[in-house]
């Protein structure tokens, strides 16, 4: 059999180059020049709440790690997508009940898997699109471009040239600009997601931060609410709400 002969940087690191960033780092950076500090900055900044339990938070750690040595080993991103999903699925499970309506988990199914859990959670008020930085930053970026087409037909209206806006007046934000259902997509796209990196997938791409704050948002939901409330509590606020 023909020895396969592959690209040093799909290899095994040698002792004198396992320090050294993978040429594929610098070379897909764009403009930008990149850094292990920058990079160590990105993912630092990425944390969960105080109350999530250590077992869940290690493994959510691990994530972490995986993605700051993706600096040195490229293939580490879908590795550290990976370990961040296993994560959620994890303290998902440590949160809920051990067994959950048929709906969410098949009666021959000795335990629920991350779409079931995710589910009950979106659907218990557990997991809400308010508990997620990206909702509110497309909600005011909607209030922002609506407050931009209300002054171009004001000036259009009153035939002005000019007008002269103050950006530090507050926002306006409206329920048409927070329509946004973020837990709907994230309860089909998450699930997907970790079964195509589970069983096999040769893709490969850096763009894998997105995931991990989403992981790291939800498991700080979850574990966020009073430590004496349960799953039913949080069903019931949701619906006085």
């Amino acid at each position: 059999m023909k020895s396969m002969i592959l690209n040093t940087a799909e290899s095994l690191r040698s002792p004198d180059g396992a320090a050294e960033p993978d040429p594929r780092t610098t070379m897909f950076a764009g403009q930008t020049s990149p850094s292990l500090a920058a990079h160590h900055r990105d993912i630092e900044a990425i944390q969960l709440a105080t109350g999530v339990p250590e077992a869940v938070a290690i493994q959510f750690e691990t994530a972490r790690n995986l993605y700051l040595y993706a600096w040195h080993v490229y293939r580490f991103f879908p590795v550290a997508q990976s370990q961040a999903l296993f994560s959620l699925e994890f303290g998902l499970r440590e949160r809920l009940p051990e067994r959950l309506p048929e709906r969410y988990q098949r009666s021959w199914q000795q335990q629920p898997m991350l779409a079931g859990l995710l589910a009950y959670a979106i659907d218990q008020g557990l997991v809400r699109n308010e508990g997620f930085r990206r909702w509110h930053q497309t909600a005011e970026v909607r209030a922002r471009q609506r407050r931009s087409m209300e002054i171009f037909q004001a000036m259009l209206d009153q035939q002005l040239e000019s007008v002269e806006v103050d950006e530090r007046q507050p926002l306006n934000i409206t329920p048409d600009d927070q329509s946004w259902d973020l837990v709907t997509i994230l309860r089909k796209s998450l699930p997907s997601l970790r079964n195509e990196l589970a069983h096999g997938s040769s893709m490969l791409t850096n763009e894998v931060l997105g995931t991990i704050e989403l992981v790291a948002e939800i498991l700080s939901q979850i574990y966020g609410l009073d430590s004496g409330a349960t799953v039913c509590d949080a069903s019931r606020d949701q619906q006085s709400t």
